[in-house]
C-alpha cells in the first residue's frame, strides 16, 4: 500500500518578522515519520499555497495547524480539499494535554525571566485566538481547564477576537478582584498580529506563543498516524487476500 503523502496547513499572517513556526515544525514531523512525504502551505498571506503544497499530490493527508476548531477548519480546508480532488483531513491539534505542557514550559520561562515563579501567580489569562462559534470557544475553555491542573494556578479564558472577554478584559477584571501578579499565555501556536496585541492587555508579562516545539511536532505526527490507522489495509497471505486494520505505528 503506498504511504500517503502529510500536508500540514495553517492561517498564515502579514506580520512582520513573524517566525517560520510551520516550516520548523513540519521538518521535525518529517523526521517522525521516515518514507512520508511531508509538506506545509498556508490558507492566506503566506507562501507556499495550499493549493502550491497539494500540488502533484495524490491523496494527502492534511492535518490542521490551528489548535480550534473555527471557520478555516470546517470550511476552508474541506473547500481545498474538494477543489484539488482527492485527500482527507484530520482533527486539529487542539485542545491536547500535550500541547498543554508547552504553554505552560513557556509560561514558566516567562515568569523566571520577569523574577518570579508560576507558583506566585494571582492568576494566568489563557489568550484564545477567539470565534462565533461556541466549538472553539469551549475547546478553549477546556485549554484553560487544563493548565490550571498543569499549573495549579487559577487560569481563565480570554480571546483576541470576535468574543468576550479580551485579555485586556480578563486582566482588568482579575485586578478588580485584588489580584497583583497576571500574567497571559498565548494559546497561539505562533507569532503574529495577535500574540503582539497581548503585550497591550496591561498583564504583569506576557508568556511567548507556543511555537516550534517538539510535542507539536510529536501531535502532528500523531494525527497523521491516526489518520492512515484508520483505514483499511490488504494484507497477503497463502495465496489469499484478506482485509486487517493498517497498524497505526
Amino acid at each position: 500500500m503506498k504511504t500517503r503523502p502529510l500536508v500540514v496547513l495553517a492561517h498564515g499572517t502579514r506580520a512582520p518578522g513573524a517566525l517560520p513556526v510551520l516550516e520548523q515544525v513540519s521538518a521535525q514531523v518529517a523526521d517522525l515519520l521516515p518514507g512520508v512525504v511531508v509538506r506545509h502551505g498556508f490558507v492566506e498571506f503566506q507562501n507556499p499555497t495550499a493549493r502550491e503544497a497539494f500540488s502533484g499530490l495524490h491523496d494527502p493527508v492534511v492535518v490542521p495547524f490551528f489548535l480550534g476548531g473555527g471557520y478555516h477548519v470546517l470550511h476552508d480546508l474541506p473547500g481545498l480539499l474538494a477543489e484539488h480532488g482527492s485527500g482527507s483531513a484530520t482533527r486539529h491539534l487542539g485542545p491536547e494535554a500535550t500541547i498543554i505542557t508547552v504553554v505552560a514550559d513557556r509560561l514558566r520561562q516567562a515568569a523566571a525571566e520577569a523574577g518570579t515563579a508560576v507558583t506566585r501567580l494571582d492568576g494566568v489569562v489563557l489568550a484564545g485566538s477567539g470565534s462565533f462559534r461556541r466549538r472553539p470557544v469551549r475547546e478553549t475553555e477546556q485549554a484553560a481547564a487544563l493548565l490550571a491542573r498543569e499549573l495549579g494556578v487559577p487560569v481563565r479564558p480570554a480571546y483576541l477576537a470576535k468574543t468576550s472577554p479580551t485579555a485586556r478584559e480578563a486582566v482588568a477584571s482579575w485586578r478588580r478582584e485584588g489580584a497583583r501578579t497576571i500574567a497571559v499565555a498565548p494559546y497561539l501556536l505562533a507569532e503574529g498580529k495577535f500574540s503582539r496585541a497581548l503585550y497591550r492587555s496591561e498583564a504583569s508579562f506576557v508568556a511567548a506563543p507556543i511555537g516550534a516545539h517538539p510535542a507539536v511536532a510529536r501531535v502532528v505526527a500523531q494525527r497523521y498516524r491516526e489518520a492512515v490507522g484508520s483505514e483499511i489495509g490488504i494484507e497477503c497471505a497463502r495465496g489469499r487476500v484478506s482485509l486487517a486494520p493498517v497498524a497505526a505505528g
